[in-house]
């Protein structure tokens, strides 16, 4: 079995360039030599995503703005319906 990364086996398999049993057994065997030390895996060279301090102070208002419109308006309509209903109950007594 020559020397591939279980990357290159599962990208060599979604290809259909090797069957399921013999990307089982490949796998099972790099998986066994990997474990037994025979393989030295290389360090992976994995840098993460980089992440901007500066947030848009207009973006988080205008999320929060969006996330309050209903309980404004909710709390606008049963305003409105105390009032005609305080002013009915005033005006039949």
């Amino acid at each position: 079995m020559e020397s591939k990364s279980l990357s290159q086996l599962t990208k060599d398999y979604s290809a259909g360039k090797i069957s399921q049993q013999d990307y089982r057994k490949m796998r099972s065997k790099l998986l066994q030599e990997i474990v037994t030390g025979n393989i030295v895996l290389k360090e992976n060279k994995y840098t993460p995503p980089h992440n901007s301090k500066k947030k848009s102070k207009k973006k988080i208002k205008l999320m929060n703005l969006q996330n309050k419109r209903p309980i404004f308006i909710a709390i606008g309509i049963l305003c409105g319906v105390t009032i005609i209903l305080v002013t009915s109950i005033l005006t039949l007594r």
